[in-house]
């Protein structure tokens, strides 16, 4: 459960900084911003893959 929690966090990360990338007008930022989102998207995906290896083991 804490394990899709942390995960559920890290996708309303990547669903913010998306949408402050969208509505910058510095393209650097925006860039980073996107940048941000995929560092976060990919963490999500690692902690519901690693939780669901802790999930089968229980």
């Amino acid at each position: 459960m804490e394990v899709t929690r942390d995960a559920i966090y890290h996708d309303q990360l990547v669903r913010v900084a998306r949408i402050n990338a969208d509505t910058s007008d510095d393209p650097f930022l925006a860039r980073r911003l996107r940048e941000a989102a995929i560092l976060h998207e990919r963490t999500a995906r690692k902690m519901r893959r690693e939780g669901v290896g802790e999930q089968e083991k229980l």
